[in-house]
C-alpha cells in the first residue's frame, strides 16, 4: 500500500510561548499525524494520544475535529480504491476510529460518502447504456456489499442515477421543442428498462404533449378539429380559437400652433397675440380593435366569425405572417392586412399557418 501520511515539522514557538515555555497547540495534531506516518496504525496505542494530549493540555477534538476526520478519510480512500473492504482494513478502520477519537456517527457519514460516490459511480457506468439487467443488480449488489453500503443509501442512490439518466433523455430529445413518436417511444422504453416512472405533474404533461403536437404540425398529418361551422367539400379544420380582429387605421390629430409669437398691449388687461394661429392636421396610423369573435384555420382558408361580420382569407392571398406571443399578423397581396389576438396556442396558430402555406407551395 501506497505512504498514506507525510510527517510534518513541528511549528515554532512565538516569542510569547517562549517566554511562558509553552509550546504551539497546533503540534498536538502534528504529533499525531507523523505518529502515523511513522508506524502502522496498530502499534499506535490510544495511550499515545493520550500522552500527547496530556502534553499539550488540548482539547484535540474541540481544536481539530475536521482534521482528524481528514486523516481518517484519507486512509478509507486507499482502502476504497479497489472497491472492497477487507477485514484486515476493517481492523484498521476501527483502531484509526479510537486513536483519533472519532465517534461511530462521524465515521459512518464519512463512510456513506465514500463508498456512495463510488457505487455511484458505477451505477451510472453500469446503466448508461440504458438497460438495467439482473447481471448489473447482481455486481451492484456485490458492490453494496463490499463498499459496506447501508440498503437505504444505496437503493436512494440506485434510484436518483436511474430517475436522472430518463430526465437527461427527456433533455436530449426535448432540446428543440419537438418530440417525435420514435423519440417518445425511447423514452418510455428507457424508463422501463431502469424502472422508472414516467409520473410528472399536469404542466409538465402539457409541455411534452405540446412539443409533441409541435413534431405533428411540421411531419405529420395535421390533427383535424370538429367544429360546428359549415365547411367546404373536402375542407378541414386543424385550429379554432376566440380571437380579436385588429387592423391599422389612418387617424387625424389636430395640433395648433406652436411656434413663435409675442403679444402687445392694447389697453389694461387686454392682449394682442401676433403669429400664425392656424392649426395644421397630422395623420398616422393606429391599431384599432374591429371585431371580436373565433378564428377557424383550415386547409383552404382563415375563417374569422365576428360578432360585426365574417371574413375569410384565402391562403392564396398571404404573402407572409409575422408570429407574436399572442397572435400573429396577416400580411396580404391586397386589401388591409389584419392582426389577429388569440386567447390560447398562438404559437400552434403560427405553426398550423406556416404549414399549410409550405404545403400548397410545395405542391404548386
Amino acid at each position: 500500500m501506497e505512504k498514506i501520511y507525510t510527517e510534518i515539522e513541528l511549528k515554532s514557538p512565538n516569542a510569547f510561548q517562549r517566554l511562558f515555555k509553552r509550546s504551539p497547540k497546533e503540534n498536538s495534531f502534528v504529533e499525531i499525524n507523523n505518529l502515523l506516518a511513522i508506524k502502522p496504525i496498530k502499534e499506535i496505542k490510544v495511550e499515545h494520544v493520550a500522552e500527547i494530549v496530556e502534553k499539550y493540555k488540548v482539547d484535540l477534538r474541540r481544536l481539530f475535529l475536521n482534521r482528524l476526520k481528514e486523516l481518517y478519510e484519507r486512509y478509507l480512500k486507499i482502502c476504497f480504491e479497489d472497491n472492497v473492504l477487507t477485514e484486515d482494513e476493517i481492523d484498521n478502520l476501527n483502531h484509526l476510529k479510537s486513536i483519533l477519537m472519532l465517534n461511530t456517527d462521524e465515521v459512518t457519514a464519512l463512510h456513506n460518502a465514500l463508498g456512495g460516490a463510488i457505487y455511484r459511480n458505477n451505477i451510472d457506468e453500469a446503466i448508461k447504456d440504458g438497460i438495467f439487467d439482473e447481471n448489473k443488480q447482481a455486481f451492484l449488489n456485490k458492490l453494496k456489499q463490499n463498499l459496506q453500503l447501508p440498503d437505504a443509501i444505496a437503493e436512494k442512490i440506485s434510484q436518483e442515477s436511474r430517475t436522472q439518466l430518463v430526465k437527461d433523455k427527456v433533455d436530449a430529445i426535448s432540446e428543440d421543442n419537438r418530440i417525435s413518436p420514435e423519440e417518445w417511444e425511447e423514452l418510455n422504453l428507457l424508463a422501463k428498462n431502469l424502472d422508472v416512472n414516467l409520473t410528472m405533474d399536469d404542466k409538465s404533461k402539457a409541455v411534452l404533449e405540446k412539443m409533441k403536437l409541435f413534431w405533428i404540425i411540421e411531419n405529420g398529418d395535421l390533427p383535424v378539429k370538429q367544429v360546428e361551422i359549415n365547411l367546404q367539400k373536402n375542407e378541414k379544420c386543424y385550429y379554432s380559437s376566440y380571437a380579436e380582429w385588429y387592423e391599422n387605421r389612418t387617424v387625424t390629430k389636430r395640433i395648433n400652433y406652436s411656434g413663435p409669437s409675442y403679444r402687445i398691449k392694447i389697453m389694461k388687461g387686454l392682449y394682442y397675440r401676433v403669429g400664425s394661429i392656424k392649426p395644421r392636421r397630422i395623420t398616422m396610423e393606429q391599431l384599432q380593435q374591429i371585431d371580436l369573435g373565433v378564428v377557424y384555420i383550415t386547409n383552404k382558408r382563415i375563417i374569422f366569425m365576428g360578432n360585426k361580420k365574417n371574413t375569410n382569407i384565402l391562403f392564396s392571398k398571404i404573402l407572409f405572417i409575422v408570429p407574436y406571443h399572442d397572435g400573429i399578423e396577416i400580411e396580404k397581396s391586397t386589401g388591409k392586412s389584419p392582426i389577429l389576438k388569440v386567447f390560447n396556442n398562438a404559437d400552434i396558430l403560427a405553426m398550423i399557418i406556416s404549414r399549410i402555406m409550405n404545403d400548397l407551395q410545395n405542391n404548386n
